[in-house]
């Protein structure tokens, strides 16, 4: 799940409710929406694949985060609405996680890198590309039962919450 938008306040007093309201559904409703609708599915690939270790070879969520989400990092208050969606992202991902092992999937919450968007400064040190194929494809194709509910860097170091 790779959605997020971003309003550019200053802090928590301009953060309006409606900036709030729509960062949600965008970074945290739509990622629950779109794992509850492919659940059905995803439980399939884990059965079908079930000869295979729990990991992206069975059936595996990969919501994408930001360092921004972590309440342990947090030394300003900008971009409030969206540094607290991806707080809320990063609980959802342990609440799926704790929820769809049982079914075979594992679910962790990846920070992949500061990469140049639509809402970040486009001066990031890596490409698309470079952080696609550097870093999540590794994820993706290394990712094992002892990364469900992780909150992630690149190469699965551990980001605080």
């Amino acid at each position: 799940n790779n959605a997020a938008i971003m309003h550019d306040d200053k802090g928590v007093l301009d953060c309006s409710d409606q900036a709030m309201k729509e960062t949600f559904d965008v970074n945290v409703t739509g990622p629950l929406s779109v794992t509850n609708k492919f659940h059905p599915l995803l439980k399939l690939a884990a059965e079908c694949n079930s000869e295979f270790p729990l990991s992206c070879a069975r059936a595996a969520v990969f919501n994408i985060s930001s360092e921004q989400g972590s309440i342990h990092d947090t030394k300003t208050s900008s971009k409030t609405a969206y540094r607290v969606s991806k707080a809320a992202l990063n609980m959802l991902t342990k609440c799926q996680a704790s929820e769809f092992i049982k079914d075979g999937i594992i679910c962790l919450s990846i920070h992949p890198c500061w990469v140049p968007t639509d809402l970040e400064n486009p001066r990031a040190p890596l490409s698309y590309k470079e952080a696609v194929k550097d870093h999540i494809v590794q994820m993706i194709t290394h990712c094992t039962e002892d990364h469900n509910g992780i909150f992630a860097r690149q190469n699965f170091v551990p980001h605080p919450y």
